[in-house]
């Protein structure tokens, strides 16, 4: 399969070189190559869909002579999982980015008028570019056994990671991508722009495309936060992890670059920020792409890939974009026109630009601390900075995400969670504060006395949500204004709703996302600065134990149909509620690590969250289990495992093979060494073999038999007889547990889905409004749940987004 795909990869490539050279032509005055250039994309779309089904099908079909999926599949994965598993590696995932790359190229051919041709060239050569590092990692070569040089083909494959076995496998990385596609579409608009002089019509063509970048980007942020939150164990849904940093920087860009596009269509303002914007967004998706996947993270990030031979192309083409983003705008500055706007402080204007403002200072204090492996890399620079912020905040050595690991001694280091939870929730209570007032504005100026009446019953709601959180123990000023501020916000928005629907559903989308925003930002505070201290319980089976309110009855270690080890308990409420908790603990052989999945029981005003952190099986003194060097105590003995003795005589000569184990006995003070031993003895007679077991005698006449032998991982099980021995009291096996009850983590999941649903109601109304505004054609929006086109009478916005 190795020739196919990779003749479907070349040729891809060339159908994306076909659109480029064709476009240029038609900007040449060339209009017969505008078929070919379409062809281009069309082809290069369809040719690299062929080349992801074969990927899929390779998966399928249990094809583990092909490296990457012998990689990341095997013969007992769900279908579900092993389709999901083509985007688990490096190669698949840029292979199903340019899936999605070329369906949005396709998509926008016949959509975007005199804008096609500079628009496509642009995308193409991002797809291009794309697929060269698709083609430079190759899924589809052949697996190599590195002993003989020759193709191998193993009977089953190396599996796919335990962690990764989760419904949002499926969905996550895709829509992950989607958005980044997406992304590049307000790029290649804006530098269209920049080269045709056309500064305002970009931005009724490509705002509905970056809106939706904008909401699935969300979408994917919100996926992989309640992955981490239900899978991963750490007690959170956020963790400021570089890589999670990495894509939220170009969402907070996107936000910023849709109010910068509103305030340019409405008013005529922000040109110029609105392309450096749509032009920075782009440049931050690549840069977020090189960071997870260029190794720079490796000690720093548990999403991070190996860069795979691709690091200094991906230097290459994120210099290439910057860079050519730069001189582009560069080029045009000056000639690019500029438009008062209100010099009144209440007024739409004003907000939304102080609104842009924040996300802005928001996106670069994400993106430095996210950049930080990078730019202390830089010989002479670590050192200093490390003098210089590590007086203020707390650094990673490299040792923050494993302990063990050797920590750096170059200069390169991180910054830990706690330096964006210092400086993040300032700014964005700046944020929520613009909200609550920001969408009672009228866009010149404002009547103050209509603006005070507006604020007075979310103000009563913010402050009655104050006091209520001050009762409930909230004392923390950023705490407190969050939950006042998020309240307020809500309240504004909500009487913006309620006037804008008489105009129409349609309206209602940027208010719709500020409110599901701001019922996040509430839950993101309650479920993080208030949630109680994770408390280890340590319970044996049919015992109880006690924290918060809440009963953990340990029903023991159990195996569900997949031979997975869960821990069983029963938990019960104070009034009388009762619910089985089974989090997942066991050790998966193929990927030689321990898999913990926490168990989460959600209620409406609080999670409670069940980490769990082992098992100790039960234990007798008498029989103990030791490895290499390990020690023990039974009874009045103390005993310490040294090593194996085999006797290699016997292979040779014919005698008994004989494996012994030297224990080190200590025993009233005298220590004295016995060799315990289990041979194999032939029948002379009959040929048949037997296991006997020879048992030492320990210094107070009990004797210690060995009784099973572990070579492969230098372990003995040990047994003692004897008075004294025989009636050791044993051990009970104990489960243990970490608990912690996390309110209103609810309110993240619904702010953040209602934020999401605005944003594709705003979709739908600004693809209806560019559309019918560049074909010269009036449109009234529907008020019911039917959307039509029609020449009918305009109907001037209302004053939501």
């Amino acid at each position: 399969m190795y020739p196919l795909g990779t003749f479907l990869i070349v040729t891809s490539i060339a159908m994306s070189l076909l659109a480029i050279t064709s476009y240029a032509l038609v900007l040449r005055g060339q209009r017969l190559a505008l078929l070919y250039a379409r062809l281009g994309v069309y082809a290069s779309f369809g040719i690299i869909l062929m080349a992801w089904t074969l990927l899929m099908t390779l998966f399928l079909a249990h094809r583990f002579d092909i490296e990457y999926v012998n990689n990341y599949s095997s013969r007992d994965l769900d279908p579900f999982f092993k389709v999901a598993a083509s985007w688990a590696g490096q190669s698949g995932s840029f292979l199903i980015w340019t899936v999605f790359g070329g369906a949005t190229a396709a998509l926008l051919v016949r959509q975007t008028k005199h804008f096609e041709p500079y628009v496509q060239i642009v995308m193409m050569i991002i797809q291009a570019a794309l697929l060269v590092f698709v083609l430079i990692m190759n899924p589809f070569a052949p697996l190599i056994d590195a002993t003989t040089g020759l193709p191998a083909n193993p009977a089953d494959g190396q599996g796919l990671n335990p962690l990764l076995h989760n419904f949002w496998m499926i969905i996550h990385p895709p829509v992950l991508f989607i958005g980044y596609a997406l992304a590049v579409v307000p790029f290649a608009f804006a530098i269209s722009a920049i080269i045709r002089r056309d500064y305002d019509t970009w931005v009724l063509r490509s705002l509905p495309w970056t809106l939706a970048a904008w909401a699935t980007l969300g979408l994917a942020l919100l996926l992989g936060g309640y992955w981490a939150y239900e899978t991963l164990g750490w007690g959170g849904y956020w963790a400021w992890d570089p890589v999670e940093n990495s894509s939220l920087v170009p969402w907070l860009t996107l936000t910023a670059l849709i109010h910068g596009m509103l305030v340019q269509r409405f008013q005529g303002g922000l040109r110029k920020t609105n392309l450096a914007l749509a032009l920075a967004t782009y440049v931050a998706v690549f840069y977020a792409t090189f960071l997870t996947r260029s190794g720079v993270y490796a000690n720093f990030s548990v999403h991070s890939f190996v860069a795979e031979g691709i690091y200094e192309t991906l230097v290459g083409f994120l210099l290439f974009l910057t860079l050519g983003s730069l001189a582009v705008l560069a080029w045009r500055w000056r000639d690019i026109p500029a438009r008062a706007l209100s010099d009144k402080f209440f007024s739409r204007d004003s907000f939304f630009i102080l609104g842009l403002i924040g996300l802005v200072v928001i996106a670069l204090v994400v993106g430095l601390g996210t950049s930080m492996p990078v730019i202390s890399a830089i010989p002479g620079v670590g050192h200093t900075l490390q003098g210089w912020m590590g007086s203020a905040f707390e650094l990673d050595d490299g040792t923050l995400m494993d302990p063990n690991a050797q920590p750096f001694t170059d200069g390169r280091f991180s910054l830990a969670p706690s330096f964006y939870k210092r400086t993040v929730p300032p700014l964005g209570a700046v944020v929520i504060v613009l909200m609550i007032i920001g969408p009672l504005l009228g866009w010149r100026d404002s009547n103050m006395r209509n603006l005070v009446r507006a604020l007075r019953w979310p103000a009563l709601a913010a402050l009655g949500a104050a006091i209520v959180a001050m009762l409930i123990d909230v004392r923390d000023l950023v705490s407190l204004a969050y939950v006042a501020g998020g309240t307020f916000a809500i309240g504004t928005n909500l009487v913006m709703i309620i006037r804008t629907l008489r105009s129409g559903w349609l309206r209602i989308g940027g208010y719709l996302a500020h409110l599901g925003f701001s019922l996040a930002m509430i839950g993101m505070v309650g479920s993080s600065a208030y949630a109680t201290p994770e408390q280890r319980l340590v319970v044996a089976p049919g015992e109880t134990a006690s924290i918060y309110g809440y009963d953990f009855t340990f029903n023991g270690y159990q195996l569900d149909a997949e031979q997975r080890g869960t821990l069983d308990f029963t938990v019960t409420d104070g009034r009388g509620g009762t619910y089985s908790a089974q989090p997942f603990l066991y050790f998966n052989p193929r990927m030689g690590s321990t898999i913990q999945t926490p168990s989460i029981h959600s209620m409406l005003y609080q999670d409670v969250y069940i980490s769990p952190v082992g098992y100790d099986p039960e234990e007798n003194p008498a029989r103990p289990i030791l490895g290499e060097g390990q020690g023990t105590r039974m009874g009045p003995y103390e005993m310490v495992f040294m090593q194996f003795n085999l006797n290699t005589d016997a292979m040779t000569n014919g005698g008994p093979i004989r494996v012994g184990a030297k224990v080190l006995v200590s025993y009233e003070g005298e220590q004295v060494e016995l060799e315990p031993a289990i041979q194999v003895v032939t029948d002379e007679a009959t040929g048949d073999q037997r296991i006997e077991y020879i048992a030492a005698t320990l210094p107070g006449g009990q004797t210690l038999n060995l009784v099973e032998v572990d070579p492969t991982n230098r372990m003995v099980l040990l047994e003692g007889k004897g008075p004294g021995l025989d009636d050791l009291p044993v051990v009970p096996a104990k489960g243990v547990i970490a608990v912690s009850v996390k309110p209103l983590v609810i309110f993240v999941w619904i702010g953040i889905v209602v934020g999401i649903l605005g944003g594709t109601i705003a979709v739908v109304r600004r693809y209806l409004e560019g559309r019918a505004a560049l074909a010269g054609q009036p449109i009234r929006l529907p008020k019911g749940l039917v959307l039509r086109l029609g020449a009918q009478r305009v109907v001037r916005p209302a004053n939501g987004d």
